[in-house]
Order: C-alpha cells, then structure tokens, then sequence
C-alpha cells in the first residue's frame, strides 16, 4: 500500500488546524459603526432600494488579479502528481548534470513540494551539491530569482565562490509576490500561507523580519448549498463524496495502470450513488483550490501522498520581503530572460535573449517546471532523457487570486471561508473572508485547476462579473 497524504487543509478527515484564528479575529476586527443620527429605517450601506430587499455589492475599490499561467516566467504555479508521474521523480529532476548544470526549486523538492519552504530547502541540497564539486572561487550563475534561486546564491555567495544572478522579471520574488493597494494594504499575488509550522523555520524567517501572519483556522468557513441557502451540516453534504474518493483510491491500488482520481471514481462506481454536485463541489472547491489541479488531472496513486500536516499560518505582512531581504547584496541582473544554456566540461555558457553570453564554471537553474516544460531555455546538449521525461510527466497545476477591496465592509458573515454548491465549471466558488484577520473591507476569491485554465484568458470585466456574480449569491443569503 502506498503512503499518500490527502491534503493540507483538513480534506477527507486529516489532522485539523489549529483554532488561534479564532483570538486573532476578535483582536483585529473593527466593530462598524454608524452616525448618531442615522434614520433606523434608512437601508444599509450596499441595500438595493429596489424591491428586492436584497442587498447589492457596492464597487470595489480595487480588484486585483494573478494570471500565472499567461505569464511567461512561471506558466503555472506549482508541481503537483499528475497521472503517470511518482514522487521519485522529484529526485530525478533535481540530480545534477555533468556536475555542470543543477537544478532546484519547489518542483525539486522530495520532502515538502509547492511551498515555499520546499523551496528553500532545494536551495540547501542544492549549494551543497555546488559546494562539493567547485573550486574555491568558481564562478556560478543561478538562473531565476524567487525563493529558491536568492536562497542558493546568499549560501554560495557566502561560502566564497563568485556568484551571479540573473532574473527575467523586472523584481525579485519570483512566484512570491505582493503588491500593494490603496492604504498601503499588502495582497498577495503567489504564495500566501506558511504551511506546517513545524516543518521549517519559515514562521521564524518571517518573525525575524517583522512581517505580520496570522494563524488561520481552516474549520471557520461556511457553505452555501445548491438551493442557495446555508448547508447547516457541510459534513454530512460532502462526508459522501469524501468516502467515495477514498473507496476509488483503493480500488486503484490494485490497478495496473495508474489513473486519474476522476476516471478512478467513475470506473470503480464509488461515485454511483453520491449526488454529483458534492462530487463536484470537492473536486473544485478543495481538490483543485489546494493543489491547483484538478481531479481529471491528478494521479490516484500519487496525487494526496506529498508534504505534511500541521498549523498553518496566512502571511499579512508582504511574503516577498523574505526573499527581497535575502537578495540584499547579492549581484543580480533584472529583465534578463535566458534563452540558452551550453554546457560541458569545460564549464557553462548563459546566453540571453539579446544573445549576450556569460561564462561561468556552474548553472544552477531555478525556475518554474513550467518553463522547463515549455522548452524556452534551450539545453546544448539537450538534457538526458531521463530528466526530459520527468520534465513532461510531474504536473504543473494552477491557482489563481482575485482580490476585492471595499470601501467598508457590506457583509456581516464571520466565517474566514466561504465556499458555494454552484453548477459545474461556475468559478470563483471559493472566498476568504479577510475582515476577522485584517480587519480591512477585503475579499479573496480562488480558482484552480481545469477552471482557472479555462477563465486564465478571460479580460478583467469577464473575471469582475463572473466573481462578483457568486459573490451576489453570498450577500442574497444574507452574507
């Protein structure tokens, strides 16, 4: 039987987190308040005067979106275990090439894939495999910097060796970037949570530089149901979907082809009598919204086996300054795509996109698996085969942000999730109520998986009207 873990977030009955959320929320929250004069019967701010009664969504100030999969430099946004792929594999696409080229990055990372301190951790497998095959004072050029790419440099940098960085964005940060709204309001475009305290020194790393998290209480959230009103027990609505998933999966151990989890629902029959939407509701607002991938794509062997549980911690305070303080002194070259990468024994040859060439003794490459997957560095010669092979069958999934800011706040809804029962391919099913936390009128609308490719190429008014129209939903609930 092979060892899977089902998710980081509570799915299918896992090790729930922890509740501190609760405290943080009554310390930030700022109790609203109206003039001494209002007129009892005058409607509240956002009510439609209409005949409705229903209240209607003000226009945000702001709405501010990620688009991972159009942007060039990432193409996605991080690994996960597709159909056909194992986790050995992960150790496949890190090993060294000729001791010339070397690879890190979260898709690298046997222990805690997709996160960032998966990140940081190839970054320290990796400068110790540079460290044991150069000489004292080698030139190295490390490709991409994001987290794993500034942490390689900081350690090579400070064990002596001549260390360049070259970045193809116009920032450092890579996959963990935060831009920032009106009053100074930091949002986070990439990675958002700590996960697993436990499991790094992140939480630390953060602490140290004074960036505000707060633990997050995944138990606080709250359904809307198919016919529109409140699911009063969300356990018992999605527990038959869950049993299903978990019937399909060891049914699929005694397969002899690896499967998607969609196909193994369907053909071992575990989903026969569940109700489709909880189905559904599963595969779009947990599966997908958690691995960025959905169920069509995810292997039934492999897909829940990576990383570990444990309390995790969402970060307020600007992710990206943990990389942009590590960066600080470092000789790193922005707006500086690679094109070509020749390598050999006598060393290795950078070659950028306006055919500029840098020698260097050693490479080490930290982008995104989706670059890799789109062949835009060009390898001479071409990568063994083995390691072009992983390149193709470890997935690289999808999850992406819409953030909304209000001028105040029109809800009344405490839970820090909100999810909707909703037909099938309905987007933006998925909120988080920043408000408890921040105590700002903000909200935080994901997308994953097969859905979030499909709405990737859609304008910001399609995005708008699509979110705010389940957003609508929540707020006729009486949200």
């Amino acid at each position: 039987m092979k060892e899977r873990r089902i998710s980081r977030r509570t799915l299918l009955g896992s090790a729930a987190v922890g509740t501190a959320a609760v405290a943080v929320a009554a310390a930030c929250r700022d109790e609203p308040t109206s003039g001494e004069d209002a007129d009892e019967s005058s409607p509240e701010p956002g009510v439609d005067t209409g005949t409705s009664g229903h209240k209607r969504i003000p226009e945000p100030t702001a709405m501010i979106r990620s688009s991972w999969l159009t942007d060039p430099f990432a193409l996605g946004s991080y690994s996960f275990m597709a159909v056909g792929a194992v986790p050995d594999m992960r150790a496949v696409l890190a090993a060294p090439v000729g001791d010339r080229v070397f690879f890190a990055g979260e898709a690298t990372a046997s222990q805690n894939p997709a996160t960032v301190h998966g990140a940081q951790e190839s970054a320290r497998r990796v400068a110790a495999e540079v460290l044991e095959a150069a000489a004292d004072g080698e030139r190295v050029v490390v490709i991409g910097a994001g987290a794993a790419g500034v942490a390689t440099a900081r350690l090579l940098a400070e064990a002596g060796l001549d260390v360049m960085v070259v970045e193809a964005r116009d920032r450092v940060g890579g996959r963990l970037h935060t831009v920032t709204a009106s009053d100074g309001l930091l949002l986070e475009m990439g990675a958002s949570w700590v996960h697993d305290l436990n499991a790094s020194d992140l939480a630390d790393q953060l602490a140290a530089l004074g960036i505000a998290v707060a633990a997050f209480d995944y138990e606080s959230q709250s359904v809307l149901g198919p016919t529109g009103t409140r699911l009063d027990d969300v356990g018992a609505f999605v527990k038959p979907a869950e049993d299903a998933l978990t019937d399909a999966i060891e049914w699929a151990e005694g397969q002899d082809l690896d499967l998607s989890i969609a196909d193994a629902l369907e053909r071992s029959g575990a989903a026969q009598d569940v109700d489709p939407s909880a189905i559904d509701h599963l595969d779009q607002s947990e599966i997908a919204t958690e691995y960025g991938a959905s169920t069509t794509e995810m292997s039934t062997w492999w897909g829940f086996e990576e990383g570990s549980e444990g309390d995790d911690l969402i970060v307020l305070g600007g992710y990206a300054a943990i990389v942009s303080a590590e960066a600080e002194g470092l000789n790193i070259d922005l707006q500086r795509p690679i094109q070509r990468i020749e390598w050999g024994a006598a060393g290795v040859l950078v070659v950028d996109e306006a055919g500029i060439e840098i020698e260097a003794d050693r490479v080490v490459v930290t982008v995104p698996l989706g670059v890799l997957k789109s062949s835009s560095i060009v390898f001479v010669p071409s990568l063994p085969t083995d390691k072009l092979e992983v390149i193709e069958r470890i997935g690289f999934g999808l999850l992406d942000k819409v953030w909304f800011v209000f001028d105040e706040a029109f809800w009344t809804e405490e839970s820090l999730m909100w999810n909707v029962v909703a037909p099938q391919s309905t987007p933006y099913r998925e909120w988080f109520n920043l408000l408890p936390i921040t105590g700002k009128p903000v909200l935080l609308s994901l997308v994953g998986g097969v859905v979030a490719r499909e709405w990737s190429q859609r304008s910001d008014a399609d995005v708008k009207t699509a979110a705010l129209d389940v957003l609508q939903q929540f707020i006729d609930a009486g949200w």
